[in-house]
């Protein structure tokens, strides 16, 4: 897509302008270093470019670290089946480099040219399906946008001393323009796991990430320490939250801080000086499951869904500065009388449905595992049967097994039961409970996730069920 007006009949190409020359080069960046001028000097083409390089190295600089790669306004992304079309409507965005990407007028991408152009390309085929009846093809794509430096506007130029090799004319503009790319595949998940996104601990302080687990499923001592110290703050009463969250706020985010880095550099043994490095893409939007039919004026798109929500969005300090004047997020807990409701800590959950009896045989499946196996024991787990004449009856148990890869805890009693009324409790409570990898006790049943476990006190699974005696 380039940055020109859009065209339905016959739309620009995605790679815009002229004089097209390396960015590094055209538009240099150097933050720390600045013209220091005195009367009488002598200034040349690098004084010059240091002077610009200065102060487009601080705003750059500035909006790398401290805003961060996102669309600020416009640059929604359409599909027109009509005019067999992607369409990107005017906006701006900031990259991870802090450049100010804007894209002035609509641009368009015909899906035809787009398609012909790249087909024969190996990550274009490992995204198509082929329907081989019709022929049609579908995909899933993303868009992004990019930026990119021109040269324009060409003047006279005075030769250098003894070199008749130089062109009489040279360019003497720089122009900041974008790109814009329709890319195969969906976009990669950027916000979906723990740590993705920059303060991961003061995401979760605030419950809006989960914890980080090792390869063992184990959670990560700085993330246990925030469930700690959430769990303290959600167990005070609601005036006494705000200033709890703020001291922990204030401890967690230097540590967030203390973890950030510049990117290492391609091929290099240096760093990044922002925040990204090139290309610097930022995406706009999912094209999904777009269909392409053959016909004899080409490939025309026939259906496809647009998913904007994907991309990262900037909102302005004055809109958040209000938003934090908005009401208080009502508890679901409210009559506890605390105002608050104790976070959920990640525990593992009995399948109700799996539980089944084999004679002296008892079968459950467990979620949100793995469990740590030394706690699956017979103190962990109570087996009791009811017997009209004798009432309950405790059946002893003879043996608990664990089989990680099915998920599935063995229950083996000594006898079958005598009884057709069984009932299975298996601990989350109590000095002996059955806990997850992450050293969580049992949270209860599956079908029970309105209810939150605690990391110190889990919650009794139970249930009854009859068998045949």
């Amino acid at each position: 897509m380039a940055n020109q007006a859009m065209n339905n009949a016959t739309c620009n190409d995605f790679n815009p302008s002229k004089g097209n020359a390396n960015a590094a080069d055209i538009l240099p960046v150097d933050p720390f270093s600045s013209l220091y001028v005195h009367f009488g000097m002598l200034l040349g083409v690098e004084d010059f470019r240091t002077l610009n390089a200065y102060h487009r190295g601080k705003t750059w600089f500035h909006n790398s670290w401290l805003h961060g790669a996102g669309v600020i306004w416009g640059l929604k992304v359409s599909l027109s089946t009509e005019n067999n079309e992607i369409l990107v409507a005017p906006g701006m965005a900031l990259d991870g480099m802090g450049r100010e990407l804007y894209l002035a007028r609509a641009a368009c991408l015909d899906l035809n040219a787009w398609y012909e152009k790249y087909k024969d390309e190996q990550a274009l085929k490992d995204a198509v399906t082929v329907d081989e009846e019709s022929g049609a093809i579908s995909l899933d794509a993303h868009v992004v946008i990019r930026s990119k430096a021109c040269l324009d506007r060409q003047v006279p130029a005075l030769n250098e001393p003894c070199d008749s090799s130089q062109v009489a004319t040279a360019y003497s503009r720089t122009r900041e323009t974008v790109e814009l790319l329709l890319l195969p595949g969906k976009s990669d998940a950027w916000r979906d796991q723990p740590g993705d996104l920059p303060f991961h601990l003061v995401r979760l302080l605030f419950g809006l990430e989960q914890a980080k687990t090792d390869e063992e499923g184990v959670t990560l001592d700085n993330d246990q320490a925030v469930l700690n110290a959430r769990n303290a703050v959600l167990a005070l009463p609601a005036d006494q939250q705000p200033a709890a969250y703020l001291k922990w706020l204030r401890h967690f985010a230097p540590i967030d801080e203390m973890a950030m880095a510049p990117p290492d550099l391609p091929d290099s043994d240096s760093r990044s000086l922002f925040a990204d490095i090139e290309p610097a893409q930022v995406l706009l939007a999912d094209v999904l499951e777009l269909t392409l039919n053959t016909t004899e004026n080409g490939w025309r798109a026939s259906s496809g869904a647009i998913d904007n929500g994907v991309r990262p969005v900037h909102i302005p300090t004055s809109t958040i500065q209000e938003l934090m004047c908005g009401p208080r997020l009502a508890s679901a807990d409210s009559g506890s009388g605390t105002g608050s409701v104790i976070p959920d800590a990640d525990g593992p959950r009995v399948d109700p449905e799996s539980v089944v009896s084999d004679n002296e045989f008892i079968h459950f499946n467990i979620t949100n595992g793995p469990l740590m196996r030394a706690s699956v024991e017979a103190r962990g787990i109570s087996v009791t049967a009811f017997d009209s004449r004798d009432g309950w009856i405790t059946n002893e148990i003879k043996k608990v097994s664990y089989d990680k890869d099915n998920e599935q805890v063995t229950v083996e009693l000594r006898d079958a039961p005598g009884a057709t009324l069984l009932r299975l409790i298996v601990r989350g409570t109590g000095p002996f409970p059955i806990l997850g990898r992450n050293r969580v006790p049992l949270a209860g049943s599956s079908t029970q996730a309105q209810r939150a476990g605690g990391a110190s006190e889990g919650i009794d699974f139970v249930t009854m069920f009859r068998i045949r005696s």
